[in-house]
């Protein structure tokens, strides 16, 4: 039997590979530094900050996993702007712990959670990128994701841990915060039909090319994944992505046709990010043929579970 240790399993998208993950039959256990949501029945969960590596190392010689998630990290481009030092101290020292845990484990697989921001100045290229494309990430959040994957590119050999890289490009869907685009659009519009907010949805730069998966996708992709860790070769490194770039103009559109009330747009300058990429897309073609993996979440149904959640939230709030 697998047993599969997630770190970062409280947040938006352990929510939802958990129930994946305990579904497939393997043991699974999930650390984080908050309250989880609601669990599946058969998945164990451990209060632990990864910058307390006593703690960390201590569960893994107990679980002794066979396959790690590495979800844990801030992934948030525009907090790690405004607060770099914190972005690196947990991205970047939380990993190392990791990796110090982990040496009571060789042969497992570690599953580290990169994204798809590494690639950076690569996307002027104007199209979807493989992972052929040559990283140059241009944030703070991009560049500790970049030294992370180069951090386990070294250490893990050295203890016999396999390592498996994942990029992830956007992905939404319900439990996501307010930091994200789409997220940040929905819970606006929530509160502009609940009467707590005027007609008047502020938004940044809606011209930019980006590419969205419904979260289920990339839960999904991450268990498929796991589930062959026997046979992807060290070092792997998988993007995961629709390959469909859209405008965020375009998104904003979808929303709009889904809200049960008007409203009119304003460009908030806070709201613009600097060093704009223009198009930002990713070509999965190695993971459709390693796992025959492709999203399954219908672009519209993805845009009604975000505006719903957003909804379902804001009436205990209201209440």
């Amino acid at each position: 039997m697998k047993r599969i240790l997630v770190t970062g399993a409280a947040g938006f998208v352990g929510g939802h590979v958990l129930p994946l993950l305990a579904a497939s039959g393997a043991r699974v256990v999930g650390i984080g530094r908050g309250a989880p949501g609601t669990l599946p029945a058969d998945v164990d969960y451990e209060r632990i900050d990864l910058l307390d590596e006593a703690a960390l190392t201590g569960l893994v010689a107990r679980f002794q996993p066979t396959e790690i998630l590495h979800l844990a990290g801030l992934a948030s481009v525009g907090e790690s702007a405004t607060g770099p030092g914190q972005t690196w101290r947990v991205n970047v020292n939380g990993l190392m712990n990791l990796v110090a845990a982990v040496e009571s484990v060789p042969g497992c697989t570690l599953f580290f959670v990169s994204s798809g921001e590494v690639y950076g100045g690569a996307f002027l290229a104007g199209h979807a990128l493989s992972e052929e494309a040559e990283p140059l990430p241009r944030n703070t959040y991009a560049r500790s994701k970049w030294v992370g994957e180069q951090l386990l590119r070294d250490l893990l050999p050295r203890i016999g841990v396999k390592l498996v890289v994942l990029r992830p490009f956007n992905h939404i869907g319900p439990g996501q915060d307010e930091r994200f685009v789409v997220a940040s659009f929905a819970g606006q519009i929530a509160r502009i039909e609940a009467n707590c907010a005027p007609p008047l949805l502020e938004v940044g730069n809606l011209s930019s090319y980006r590419d969205f998966l419904d979260v289920a996708d990339v839960a999904g992709a991450y268990v498929e994944l796991i589930g062959r860790a026997e046979s992807l070769p060290d070092g792997s490194v998988f993007n995961i992505s629709s390959g469909v770039p859209r405008t965020i103009a375009s998104v904003l559109n979808g929303l709009r046709t889904l809200a049960r009330v008007p409203f009119e747009i304003r460009i908030a300058p806070e709201r613009v990010r600097p060093s704009e990429i223009p198009l930002a897309a990713g070509d999965a073609t190695r993971l459709r043929e390693a796992t025959g993996w492709q999203p399954r979440v219908a672009w519209d149904d993805a845009l009604t579970r975000v505006l719903d959640d957003a909804r379902t939230r804001l009436a205990p709030a209201k209440g």
